[in-house]
């Protein structure tokens, strides 16, 4: 992912098993330098007939020290799940930038 802003959202995977992990590496902000640099994620069910399923939000901080960021989203699974980011450095509108080097969603 590069430069995306609050209001990302990736595309479409199936995940047939519970439960869904994200993994991000390497992330960086267009705003280093101006405090703990993070970013907040969604997972979403997208359904077809419905109102998708907001599953809770996690909030990540490791992959902007070079590591990796993981969230385990636990009895959650599906056919059409994406996540959306929701906020980076606590902005929830569009402002700073977030870079992901590597995106590992399963």
């Amino acid at each position: 992912m590069t430069a995306v802003v609050a209001g990302f959202k990736s595309s479409k995977t199936n995940i047939g098993t519970a439960p869904t992990i994200i993994d991000f590496y390497d992330c960086r902000t267009s705003d280093r330098g101006h405090g703990t640099e993070s970013t907040q994620i969604q997972l979403i069910n997208y359904n077809y007939t419905s109102p998708n399923e907001n599953w809770e939000k996690k909030t990540f901080t490791a992959c902007f020290s070079g590591g990796q960021s993981h969230g385990e989203w636990t009895g959650r699974k599906g056919d059409d799940l994406y996540f959306q980011v929701k906020a980076v450095n606590g902005n929830t509108i569009v402002g700073p930038t977030l870079t992901v080097k590597r995106v590992h969603m399963w």
